[in-house]
């Protein structure tokens, strides 16, 4: 019976962390979507990526951004991942879609994070003329087994959730 006792005093501070979880404008915001082809957005973005963040990165960790793409017309939950990762054998910094398997290579962090202030997404079907909703969020579920759990009792260094932006139709 010590066991449970022990584990459910552990479990509520988690539950507790996670109750208080929600988006993080100051850290991540979208600020344009428009259809730059009849199956492509163009998304420009504001991504601020705390050190700890940072530190795994550089640290050889990859990141996985997930965008989540709600269209006016009913089709729901259309998702994106692009991957950040850390190359130390080549020494260079990768941006990676993996809807599509684009790969970019940065030779230094900031122009990987400049990378990211505009990015493009395919999407399977062509874009609705009257709009959607997108929002971005750092998958944590993604992160090595020993970084995870650390990574959700630590939300003010680790959570990257944007507000949900809706953009008006015609955004081609």
């Amino acid at each position: 019976m010590p066991f449970w006792r022990a584990a459910s005093l552990l479990a509520i501070p988690a539950l507790l962390a996670g109750c208080a979880l929600g988006e993080t404008p100051e850290r991540a915001e979208i600020l344009a979507v428009r259809g730059v082809a009849t199956r492509t957005l163009e998304v420009t973005q504001q991504l601020r990526f705390s050190d700890h963040m940072r530190q795994a990165l550089d640290n050889g960790i990859p990141l996985r951004l997930a965008y989540r793409i709600d269209w006016c017309d009913g089709r729901r939950g259309e998702g994106q991942v692009i991957e950040l990762r850390y190359s130390p054998l080549g020494r260079d910094y990768r941006m990676r879609r993996l809807v599509d398997g684009e790969d970019r290579r940065f030779s230094r962090p900031s122009a990987l994070f400049a990378a990211l202030d505009r990015v493009r997404l395919p999407v399977r079907d062509d874009i609705p003329d009257c709009g959607g909703r997108l929002s971005v969020a750092l998958d944590l579920t993604s992160l090595p087994t020993p970084l995870r759990f650390p990574a959700f009792l630590q939300p003010s260094q680790w959570r990257l959730v944007s507000p949900e932006f809706a953009w008006p139709g015609s955004a081609r």
